[in-house]
């Protein structure tokens, strides 16, 4: 029997290009869905949209072409809690979930107001000021140019009001972590040693939080793992993947 698809959904502030180096890393057999947020990359842009608006469109397409309308699901970042609030409205599409670099927890007021701050900077500025803030945060110290240079070709590659209208929705996002002791299905999370967003403390707390779950720590990396150790992330979710069911 056939394995059902992986989707895979990426982080901020970046379209589905971010999951080539783990694609090129092998992720297995199954066929791999890479369905963008509102506005990034292809995807058309949507004025208010919440997280759970992008998850109930993921839920859309698992039941549209997956067999069986599951899937196996993974998400950095962003993607993360996109995966969250899947699991929580959907859980029916959802047959095993990857957790990367990411957290349960809503916004605190300091970081909501800051994603606001940095929406109105946008607006004054442009993006390429923020990005220069931004991107050096979410990669860890030892990250090589090529890391980097393609983290910032990504991100210079979005529309500004996407940007926007993501911030906006990273900052209304709810509290998930009483999801965490309802999720049913084979769970792992992954979090850079050097993630500094969404540290592994905060990761192993939330892995805690969900029964079964593992916790798997990539040395070196920050909190876009994925992208700086693609073979050790592959790896994981190869190995995850193993585990579950076939179709």
């Amino acid at each position: 029997m056939s394995a059902t698809p992986l989707v895979l959904l990426h982080p901020f502030p970046v379209d589905a290009r971010f999951w080539e180096p783990l694609r090129a890393a092998g992720l297995g057999d199954r066929e791999v869905l890479c369905p963008e947020a509102p506005g990034f990359g292809a995807a058309p842009a949507r004025d208010g949209w919440a997280i759970a608006d992008w998850a109930a469109e993921v839920a859309g397409l698992i039941r549209a072409s997956a067999p069986g309308g599951r899937a196996a699901v993974a998400g950095a970042s962003m993607g993360g809690y996109c995966a969250l609030a899947l699991v929580a409205a959907h859980p029916e599409v959802v047959e095993g979930l990857v957790l990367m670099d990411t957290r349960a927890e809503p916004d605190d007021e300091a970081t909501r107001t800051g994603r606001m701050d940095t929406v109105a900077r946008i607006g004054r500025e442009g993006l390429g000021p923020v990005l220069d803030a931004l991107l050096p945060r979410l990669v860890a110290l030892g990250a090589g140019d090529a890391v980097r240079a393609t983290l910032r070709r990504l991100a210079d590659g979005q529309r500004p009001e996407a940007v926007t209208g993501a911030l906006r929705a990273l900052a209304g996002r709810p509290d998930r972590r009483e999801v965490l002791p309802s999720i049913a299905v084979p769970t792992l999370v992954v979090v850079g040693a050097h993630d500094l967003p969404t540290p592994p403390e905060v990761a192993r707390a939330m892995a805690d939080g969900i029964a079964g779950a593992r916790l798997a720590v990539v040395d070196g990396a920050g909190h876009m793992s994925p992208l700086e150790d693609p073979a050790a992330v592959a790896a994981l979710v190869r190995t995850h993947l193993a585990a579950l069911p076939r179709g």
